[in-house]
């Protein structure tokens, strides 16, 4: 495998041993398949990053934990790769490990590993779970700060917040709901994704408290995908054999969520989150009315900003409310 670059550097841009990356180089046995990516990967990361590292300044390693759709998951990569050329000084690298399903176990495991192998900052997506908010508190102790990104944890000893008002976001929600539906007797369904994301219960809670103004004579049904499709999807069609009138889809996947209802009733209003290439393309075509969204790439600019004040010790900057954006279907 030809490469330019020290075993030690690949084995801290992939998060493996030394011995590890020498076994890929070499082509000896006793290497699984995915670890012998990580390494590839990591040799292309290190690529991309030589015309950055050739930059004067320091250099800071950061790392992204995330666990979220798919979806979610490539439009937060994208801007990932936009960003973090622009960002600087210092010159900063990232490494990713961005997952649809990742157990609460596995994250805290992922954190600790990331405290063994040092960090300058951790941006991180997960459920609001006890053993991650732990090993968030190991981290700062070995002095990484630890930003959360789209859900918070503000019990975990994180440095801050970035992302969107998820409040302000479910009542958003609640107001164009009732403006579009007139104060109807509407069937309402709400779906979530991960009832232990604090962010997507911010956005429920919200919303149902903020609704009865708007639509009082509304009913509101929740379903919980919790990890299991097939059983979320049977859910879905149960629910559709009634007329819905209106969906606020909080957890995504919402070209499968549709595929349940429009199998069985006219297409109801689709009240949406995330701009992500599904949600871009359903919102074109007309299938989500609405869409609430907020920048990743703004979000990962803030992030950079404060572990860059946490590396050269001075206090943690100020930060601006992510701006809350709206995308409507193109009119006709």
């Amino acid at each position: 495998m030809p490469h330019r670059f020290l075993i030690k550097d690949i084995a801290l841009q992939a998060g493996l041993g030394p011995a590890t990356v020498d076994r890929v180089l070499n082509g000896r046995g006793g290497v699984r398949r995915q670890t012998a990516d990580r390494v590839r990967r990591a040799i292309a990361e290190l690529e991309a990053q030589a015309a950055q590292l050739a930059l004067s300044g320091r250099k800071m390693m950061i790392d992204l934990v995330v666990e979220a759709p798919q979806s979610f998951l490539d439009a937060l990569d994208g801007a990932l790769a936009l960003e973090l050329p622009l960002l600087g000084p210092p010159v900063v690298r990232a490494r990713a490990d961005l997952r649809a399903r990742f157990n609460v176990e596995g994250i805290a495991a992922q954190l600790d590993r990331i405290g063994r192998r040092g960090s300058h900052g951790v941006i991180l997506m997960a459920p609001d779970a006890e053993p991650v908010a732990a090993a968030v508190a190991r981290l700062t102790g070995r002095g990484i700060p630890v930003v959360t990104l789209a859900s918070d944890m503000p019990d975990s000893g994180r440095i801050a917040y970035v992302g969107l008002d998820n409040a302000r976001a479910g009542r958003t929600a609640a107001w164009f709901m009732g403006r579009w539906l007139r104060g109807g007797a509407a069937r309402v369904l709400v779906t979530l994704r991960n009832p232990r994301f604090r962010g997507e219960g911010e956005r429920l809670e919200a919303f149902r408290a903020a609704l009865p103004a708007y639509l009082p004579r509304a009913t509101v049904d929740v379903l919980r995908e919790d990890g299991d499709g097939p059983a979320f999807d049977a859910a879905v069609a149960r629910a559709a054999a009634r007329p819905i009138d209106a969906l606020y889809s909080i957890g995504g996947g919402n070209r499968r969520l549709l595929a349940q209802v429009e199998a069985r009733q006219a297409r109801p209003l689709l009240i949406a989150h995330d701009l992500d290439p599904e949600n871009h393309a359903l919102t074109a075509e007309g299938r989500i009315d609405l869409l609430i969204y907020h920048d990743f790439r703004a979000d990962l600019r803030a992030a950079c900003q404060l572990f860059v004040a946490v590396m050269e010790k001075r206090p943690l900057p100020p930060l601006a409310g992510a701006a809350l954006h709206l995308l409507a279907p193109p009119l006709a």
